[in-house]
């Protein structure tokens, strides 16, 4: 019975693993010797995360409109949705500086963490987005 209970919460971990997002700064570990490139790295996902929420807000908002239509603007989701993107962006500007700002080894490392949070943060919200 051990063994099945071992066995059960390794396969467990193990899917745990497999689902769990990579890290931005794990993906640009090439550079892990160069601030400047590593930076640039992280700066390159950043953008592209930016885009795919960009992608994702839109068809979202897409959404929101042919509610709004729907019920004659009596919801206002697509106003909602801009409010609360604009509040989001925020939200993750503040709690991503707050992190890097935790860091007191070097301006590098506040920064590398900094864009390491910005990036999955955006990703995240990206995913939310899309699932919604």
């Amino acid at each position: 019975m051990i063994e099945l209970l071992f066995a059960l919460a390794t396969v467990s971990a193990t899917q745990d693993l497999a689902l769990a997002p990579r890290r931005p700064l794990v993906e640009c570990s090439e550079h892990l010797t160069n601030a400047r490139a590593r930076h640039g790295c992280l700066r390159d996902l950043l953008r592209d995360a930016e885009r795919e929420l960009d992608t994702a807000l839109e068809n979202t908002r897409q959404d929101a409109e042919d509610a709004d239509l729907d019920s004659g603007g009596m919801f206002r989701a697509a106003e909602l949705l801009d409010t609360a993107h604009t509040h989001w962006q925020t939200y993750r500007d503040a709690e991503c500086a707050r992190r890097g700002a935790l860091m007191f080894v070097s301006e590098d490392s506040r920064t590398d963490i900094t864009l390491d949070c910005q990036v999955a943060m955006t990703r995240a919200r990206a995913s939310e987005l899309e699932s919604n």
